[in-house]
Formats: C-alpha cells, sequence, structure tokens
C-alpha cells in the first residue's frame, strides 16, 4: 500500500516542478513585456497608394519560322504468334507379332511467338486402332478420354501429349493414316499425319520383300518433287507362284508411275495400287520400280512412312502375304526443325520414383520439407485408425475374457447349489444303530363301532320284549 502512495506523491511533485517551470519561462520571456506599437492599430488597413508602372518598351515585331511538326512516335509491333508441331508415327515390333499390340503416338509442340499460348488438338485414329490412355507433360493435359489435347506454355517452352494406343492383329493388313489437328486462338490450324509402322517384318514362311528409303534434296522445292521406290519380291518357297505388290502413299503423295514389269495394273483406293508382276519360280526374285510426287505439304511433315503389300499365289495353295515398310525422309526445311518425339515419362511414375528413391536428400536438423509436411496428414490418420482397430481389438477381447469369466463363476455356484449329499454305502447290518424297542401293547387302539342290533353272522339277537 506504501509503495502506489509513494508513486503518486512523486507523479504530483514532478508535475508541480513542471508547472513551475513553465510559468517562470514564460514570465523572463520578452514578449510578456512587450509594449504595443503606438503605429499599429486594430483599425481596418486603409488602401495602398497606387503607383503607376511605366509603359512595357515597345518591341519592334520580328518574323520567326513556325515550329516544326510534332510527329508522333509508330505504334509498337504485334506481338509474332506461332506455334510448331511434331507427330511421331506407332510403331510395333517382334511383340506384334506374338500378340502385343500395344505402342505409343507422341505428340509434340512448342510455342515459337513471344507471348504465352494455349495449343489444343484432337486425334484421328486409322482403322485397327484405337487409343487406350494417355498422358501430357510440361502443362500439357488429354481429356475426352485422350481425344484430344490443351497445352498452356510459354513462349519457346515445349509440352508433350503421350497417347497409348492399341492395335488390332490384322491391322498391318489395312490401309490408312491418322492425323492430328492442332490450333493456337486466331491462328492457322496445323494437320501432321502419321502412320501404323512395323519395325520387323510377318513372320510369314515362302515370300520375302525389301524396299528403298528415299531420300529427299535439301533444296526445297515449292512444286512437287519426284522419287523413285525400288522394291524387290523374292519367292522362297519350293514352288511356282503368281506375284503381286501393292504400294501404300503416306497422304500427300501420290503414284504417278509404275514399273514395266507389271502386267496388270490397278488402282484399288487413292492410297493404294496394285501391280501382277506373273510368275515368279522358285528361289527367284522379281524387282519393280515406282514413281512417287510429294507435295509441297508433304515435304514439310517428312520423314513420312509409307508400306508395300506381297503377295504370292503358288498353285493349289493358298495365297501368302507379307509387308515391308518404306520412309521418305530429308533435312528440315529452314525455320522449321523437328521436335523430339520420344516419349516422356508418365508425370505420375516420376513421382513414385522420386519418393521411393534411397539417394534423395533428407531434411537435417529435425526440420521437416514441404514434401513431407503435407504428408503428415496422411500419416496421422493411418496411425489414429491403425490405433482405433488395436483399441476396438483389445476392448473386445477384454470383454469376451470377463464374459466367460462370470459364465463361469455363474456355472460353478449353481453346480454348487444343486449338488445333493449321497449317503455312504452300507456295509452290513451291524454297523447300524441299534433301533429303540417298541411295547408289543400299542399305546391305543381304536376299534370299529359296530351298530346297534343284530350283526349279520354274529350268534346274538337283541331281547325280546
Amino acid at each position: 500500500m506504501e509503495a502506489p502512495a509513494r508513486r503518486r506523491a512523486r507523479l504530483r511533485a514532478a508535475f508541480v516542478a513542471l508547472s513551475a517551470v513553465c510559468s517562470l519561462l514564460f514570465t523572463l520571456s520578452p514578449a510578456a513585456y512587450a509594449e504595443p506599437d503606438p503605429e499599429q492599430s486594430t483599425t481596418a488597413p486603409t488602401d495602398p497608394p497606387v503607383t503607376t508602372d511605366p509603359p512595357p518598351p515597345t518591341v519592334e515585331p520580328t518574323t520567326q519560322a513556325p515550329p516544326p511538326p510534332t510527329t508522333e512516335a509508330p505504334p509498337p509491333a504485334p506481338k509474332v504468334r506461332k506455334f510448331g508441331m511434331t507427330v511421331s508415327d506407332v510403331v510395333l515390333g517382334d511383340g506384334y507379332w506374338q500378340g502385343d499390340g500395344s505402342s505409343k503416338l507422341v505428340v509434340s509442340v512448342q510455342n515459337l511467338g513471344e507471348i504465352a499460348e494455349t495449343i489444343t488438338g484432337f486425334y484421328t485414329f486409322p482403322s485397327g486402332t484405337r487409343p487406350t490412355g494417355g498422358y501430357g507433360t510440361d502443362g500439357c493435359t488429354t481429356s475426352n478420354g485422350t481425344l484430344s489435347f490443351s497445352c498452356p506454355l510459354d513462349p519457346g517452352k515445349i509440352g508433350h501429349v503421350v497417347v497409348n494406343v492399341d492395335v488390332a492383329p490384322d491391322a498391318w493388313r489395312l490401309t490408312g493414316a491418322g492425323n492430328v489437328t492442332a490450333v493456337m486462338e486466331n491462328f492457322p490450324q496445323k494437320v501432321r499425319n502419321f502412320s501404323v509402322t512395323f519395325s520387323t517384318k510377318p513372320p510369314v514362311p515362302g515370300i520375302e520383300l525389301t524396299t528403298d528409303h528415299l531420300t529427299l534434296p535439301a533444296q526445297a522445292s515449292p512444286h512437287a518433287e519426284n522419287a523413285t521406290l525400288q522394291v524387290r519380291l523374292r519367292n522362297t518357297g519350293s514352288a511356282k507362284a503368281a506375284a503381286a505388290v501393292e504400294v501404300v502413299t503416306p497422304p500427300g503423295v501420290d503414284l504417278v508411275s509404275l514399273s514395266s514389269a507389271c502386267k496388270t495394273k490397278k488402282k484399288i483406293s487413292p492410297e493404294r495400287d496394285r501391280c501382277e508382276l506373273g510368275d515368279v519360280a522358285a528361289g527367284k526374285d522379281v524387282s519393280a520400280s515406282f514413281v512417287l510426287s510429294i507435295s509441297a505439304s508433304a515435304r514439310a511433315e517428312v520423314p513420312l512412312t509409307g508400306a508395300v503389300h506381297g503377295y504370292l499365289a503358288p498353285i493349289g495353295r493358298d495365297a501368302i502375304e507379307t509387308r515391308a515398310d518404306y520412309r521418305i525422309s530429308g533435312p528440315p526445311l529452314a525455320g522449321e526443325s523437328p521436335l523430339p518425339t520420344e516419349a516422356p515419362a508418365s508425370p505420375a511414375a516420376v513421382a513414385v520414383r522420386t519418393t521411393t528413391d534411397p539417394a534423395r536428400p533428407r531434411s537435417s536438423g529435425g526440420i521437416l520439407t514441404s514434401e513431407q509436411l503435407s504428408s503428415l496428414p496422411f500419416v496421422g490418420g493411418i496411425i489414429g485408425l491403425v490405433a482405433l482397430v488395436g483399441f476396438l481389438v483389445v476392448f473386445s477381447l477384454r470383454r469376451r475374457l470377463r464374459d466367460e469369466s462370470e459364465a463361469q463363476q455363474e456355472a460353478a455356484a449353481s453346480a454348487d447349489e444343486s449338488l445333493v449329499t449321497v449317503p455312504a454305502q452300507r456295509g452290513s447290518d451291524e454297523d447300524l444303530p441299534p433301533l429303540p424297542q417298541r411295547s408289543p401293547i400299542p399305546r391305543s387302539l381304536t376299534l370299529p363301532r359296530l351298530p346297534s342290533g343284530p350283526v349279520a353272522g354274529s350268534g346274538f339277537r337283541e331281547p325280546e320284549e
């Protein structure tokens, strides 16, 4: 109680001292004793005297040139908007001939402009193939059951879309190519074609087919370019057979001239032509050349892939068929460089590998990383669930043991209550205690009362009166 009173007294003394100092300073200031100026009046001021300024000097008129016209800065040049796209073929190997028809289609797109763009697209698959799933990387995503994709890309960035494709067992006999269409907003679309190709030939005995690959010159022409395809069919069987080949061209490529070795020519479809070569003896071969015309649009999409189907029909036997692919390649055009089409790893698979990598650096000093912190709720939920299940199991076992113990106690109590004493086995009559002696004369004898009058069977008669 003394400390607050002492503190208040000190504050009161400080306030008094401060007031005294302020009063002293105000008293000693010269402004407090200044006398008022007699010349100053509290009345309204009078108008100031009017002064006449001298007239401005006369300036002789001079002729000056007008200022030059101002020119506005030119508007900034519009931003460049451009994108590139490369599509791989659906390539199948030895596993296809053993029943595995799974393969991949890789679409690579690049933003070649100066602003961020979103590139969208969709696919068209040839007969005998169907998509079974897919994924995107570097910002690309698939939708509509992997039938379309979307890639938001910054300038210079490359995105990849991988589509899993299943190829039917008889697709190698079919004709047709697929395509991928991509577009940006308010920008012309681009279409790139792809084919289903086979790195190995069908394992068909008795026939052998080979083709040459075509290479285009470096100087691209604005017009169509011609190239010659060489085909050789060999009869490796033991009998003479009629031979034929069918040339399948990729989109943008036409067959303009058939070999003179063709006995009969027939156009099966716009992209497939048949050439009958006549009979070929066993162990012999026949060659044919075909002139192809590659358009400028197809030249921009090289490399291109086509196919040649070979047939042999021995006399009295079924015809056999094989297939060989050919490739049309060339240096890229100026300003057009093909993008990589190797299938990148799935983002989900990469995430799994990184989480299980033993060489991954761990946090030191007891500090958890962001990934570890993000996994804490999941780990805590699992631990809580395991603890809850363990508690329930222990509680159930304890309750069951307690019920069994109580049941055993109740059974023992009921057994004690129902226990009946059984007399000991009788050994002999000598072991029995002696019985008390009874009197031969009963204590009381109650005889029946006879009615009055003569009793039947008795010799008594009532006395006559």
